[in-house]
Order: structure tokens, then sequence, then C-alpha cells
């Protein structure tokens, strides 16, 4: 497609892309507000008020997953190509198009915040508003990845040049706020879900901004400067990752478990309130933002295991690579002290991911050494320390020290890579069969002043003597089919005198007293 397209030289692909982006909409309050108004007068006709927004939702997903998978796999001459048409009359800057079209987005996202900051909850046609613009810009900032992983050096410029950096502070400040608007009703759990997701897919496309970057390089510095000017939303992102990730440490503590002393799950808001109080690892502000976000049930009960798994797999899941990120710009620029402020802010999520960030050095695009970073699992940590991988890593350590070559070094290194994998997935499997996973919910709750077992409504008996009836009427149909009746002919044929009278007595027997 490439080769044609610059052997035609067609300039009409390109404008026709600028073109359609131009035109792909955004979410529209004013619209918004006169469909809701008007289905409260009973006058709206033509749909939901969730329907008006965005109806092109679909098309432009598509249109910039078809973008991404131009640039599928590092394509480069592509990458280039989108940017700039070298040779056409006109050339059409795709990369700063797709910029434009996601501020554009990010400021009617900011303006149905600012709708709905004032009341307590988002109602189902903001949500599905929301919704729609948030799968949006998820698969914009994928394509944006996809412009500049490899890395294509020449469009993190054009990105860096662009007003890239004011969608990122926007939508900083909408992560922040609206995450601690969501995270306090648990009927907003969806809609949060979607948002953590495009935080995810943003700091992903800023890690790509800084792949293959020199030390104090101008993308590292505008980085920073974004981060700077959004120092407060970016402190209080920091704070919920922090306050979610320990929930794990505080619910498995020995002091939490007799609590509960049972193991059932439950337990009431002024224990839990206690236990973090008693832990010493939330401030006061903290504990009084986490009892805002519990919601007991009917008996005043609160199934901490599924709060704990409902915050802090995602605060782990994004946390590492925000965590990432940090560590990555930090080794970008060592010197900015606006950058180490921001790091002592950050120093206990970084603490709690420094185990898990694993840290290999190899040969870029650019012929110089990157460094690269990936998650270890807790699972493998506990793996690697096990005797029999340990004696293997002794073992190594002896080859190299005593095999003189660098043939015969990389040999012994290949070996111990071979085994300790192989070791490690086999005690990993042996070690899955012997544990089992602890609960994620509590037990299933049995409300006060109920039975074991809740009395049967008034259709109950009915149901269960339509269900009866229909055993007996399948059951009779069965002994009645030609199969089974010439079957048990040829039974009875087999069967002496004798057997055939006692079997004779015994129906007659059952059938007379039973």
């Amino acid at each position: 497609m490439l080769q044609h397209l610059k052997e035609k030289r067609d300039v009409g692909f390109f404008t026709s892309i600028a073109g359609l982006m131009n035109s792909c909409s955004v979410l529209d309050l004013d619209a918004f507000e006169r469909t809701q108004k008007a289905e409260g007068l009973g006058v709206g006709s033509e749909g939901t008020a969730g329907e008006k927004n965005m109806h092109d939702a679909d098309f432009t997903c598509a249109l910039f997953r078809f973008l991404q998978l131009l640039c599928e796999g590092h394509n480069l001459e592509f990458q280039n190509y989108l940017r700039t048409q070298a040779g056409n009359t006109t050339t059409v800057n795709v990369v700063i198009s797709t910029v434009d079209y996601l501020l554009r987005l990010q400021e009617s996202v900011m303006d149905f915040y600012w709708h709905y900051s004032s009341k307590e909850v988002i109602d189902q046609p903001g949500k599905d508003n929301f919704c729609r613009a948030i799968t949006v810009a998820k698969q914009v900032f994928n394509t944006l990845t996809e412009f500049i992983q490899g890395p294509c050096s020449l469009n993190q410029q054009a990105l860096a040049h662009s007003r890239l950096w004011d969608a990122v502070g926007g939508f900083l400040f909408l992560f922040a706020h609206m995450q601690d608007k969501l995270s306090k009703n648990s009927s907003q759990l969806d809609l949060l879900k979607e948002l953590l997701e495009l935080q995810q897919e943003m700091i992903i496309m800023m890690l790509s901004m800084l792949e293959g970057n020199v030390m104090n390089g101008t993308i590292g510095k505008q980085m920073v400067d974004t981060l700077v000017e959004s120092a407060s939303n970016v402190e209080m992102i920091l704070r919920f990752f922090d306050m979610f990730l320990k929930l794990k440490e505080l619910t498995s503590s020995s002091s939490f478990q007799e609590i509960d002393s049972n193991n059932s799950g439950w337990i009431t808001p002024k224990d839990f309130q206690k236990a973090m109080e008693q832990q010493k690892i939330y401030n006061p502000d903290e504990i009084a933002f986490l009892m805002s976000c519990c919601e007991p049930n009917i008996d005043d009960l609160i199934d901490y295991r599924e709060f704990t798994e409902r915050f802090h797999n995602p605060a782990k899941d994004i946390g590492f690579n925000v965590a990432v990120l940090l560590t990555n710009l930090s080794e970008h620029m060592p010197n900015d002290p606006r950058l180490h402020r921001f790091l002592e802010t950050a120093s206990s999520v970084l603490n709690y991911f420094e185990p898990f960030l694993g840290r290999i050095e190899i040969m870029g695009g650019s012929k110089r050494i990157e460094r690269v970073y990936f998650e270890i699992k807790e699972s493998t940590i506990d793996q690697w320390e096990k005797p029999q991988i340990k004696e293997s890593k002794r073992a190594f350590f002896y080859s190299i020290v005593t095999e003189g070559g660098d043939k015969e070094k990389l040999e012994a290194f290949v070996n111990f890579c071979e085994d300790a994998i192989f070791e490690m997935q086999h005690a990993s499997s042996i070690s899955n069969e012997d544990t089992e996973e602890p609960p994620a919910k509590a037990e299933p709750y049995t409300f006060l002043g109920a039975e074991e077992s809740r009395p049967p409504g008034p259709m109950e008996p009915l149901k269960q003597g339509f269900w009866l009836l229909r055993d007996a009427i399948g059951a009779l149909l069965s002994v009645l089919r030609p199969s089974y009746l010439k079957r048990q002919f040829q039974a009875l044929r087999r069967k002496s005198l004798g057997e055939l009278l006692m079997g004779l007595f015994r129906f007659s027997f059952f059938g007379f007293f039973y």
C-alpha cells in the first residue's frame, strides 16, 4: 500500500483521512442538555439522551484503528509517511491531525465532567456518554503509541511540539477528580473501570515518547513540565495508588485476621476503621476517604475481600506503569530538581514496585544501548528463591569463573536459563496443586432474622408439582420406547421359571405395601 501511494502520489487519500478526522464528532453538552429537557417534558421522540452524542463512535474507532494498523510492527517507513508525504504537491500531517482530534475530545469530556461535578452520581445517560468518549480516546492513544514506537524519533519530535501536552494535562485532571468521585459509589464502578483503562493507555503512550531518547532531551523536559503544571492532579493520582496498594497489606495482616476470626470475609465499618487506625499506614484523611468508598450491606457489614480486590488490582496494574514512567523519566532527567520532588511524593509507590521491576539492556534501533523495564511476578520471585534454583545459580557462577572463553560462558548462560526455567515451571505446577486460591469475596451472607434457607414463595409448591409431573411423564415415555420394550422382553426370555415367579412376587409385594 505504501508503495502504491508513493507511486501514485495520491494526495486525496491523506486529505480524505484528515477531513474524516475533522468531521468525527465529540461530546456535545448543549445537545445533551436539550435532549434531556425534552425527554423530561415528554416530547423526546428520537431516542434517549445517551444516543445523541458521538453517534459515529464506532466509525471513529475504526478510522484510528486503521491508522494504527498501517504502522503495526514498527513500520518506520509508513510512520514517517503519515507525517509528511515527500514528493507530493500537498502534504498532510496525519500525526498532528490525530492530536487535534484528541484535544477536541478531551475538552468535550471536561465539559461533561463539570456538568456532573455538583451531582452526587453520574446517571445512566451520562455514563453512556462518558464510556463512549473513553472508548474512542483509548483507541486514539493506541494509535499515537503505534505512530512513535520503534522508536520513530521524527514522529516523537512532532508530537513533542504539538498540543499533545495540553491534552495530557487535561486528562490528568480528569483522572484525579473523576476517580475521587467514582470510587465512592458502587453504581459508578463500570465507568471507573473504563477510566482506569484509559489512564493505562495514556501512560503507555508517554512511555513510548521516552523510548530511545537521550538524557536531558527535549521530550523529557516537556514531560516534566507537563507533570509540574498538573502537580496537584498527579499527587492525587499517586495518593490513590498508595492507598489502594496498601489494602492488601492491611487485610492480610495477622491483627486484621483476628477481627475476622471465622474467616467469613465480613467486617463491621467500625472494626474496619479501627483496623486501619491500628496499622498506622493511613493518615486520618485517607481513612475517611476509604470509609466513604465502603458500602455496607443491609446489616451494616462490609465485604472487605471484594472491596480490596475492587481497588487493589487496578492500582497494581496501572501503578506499575506509573512507576516505570517515573523511573524512566528520572534516568532521562537525572538533574531536574522538580522531578526529584515528584519522586519523593511517589516514594511509597516506587518502593512497592521496586522488587517487581526488572531491567535489561538491549541494543536499540538507533544502535545505542537502551534500558528496558518489565514486570517480575511475585510468584516468579518466590520460585527464584527456591533451594534448587539457588543451587543452579551457584553452579552457573562457578562455571563462569572457571570457563575461560566467551563461547563457553555464553553456552553456560543458555544452559542455566533453560534449566532454571524448567525447574521453576515444574515447582510452580507442584505448588499450584498443593495450594488453594484465597477467596476473592466473602461467604454468602445470611441476613439476620432469616433461617438457613429463605421461606418458599406461594408459587413454590406449584413449581415442584410441575417438575414432578414432567419427570414422571418423561420416565413413562422412556419405558414405552420400542427399543426399551424389546430389550426387556429379551431379558425376560433369558430368565428361569423360578426367577420369573420371584420377580412377580416382589412386584406384587411392593405394589401392595408401597
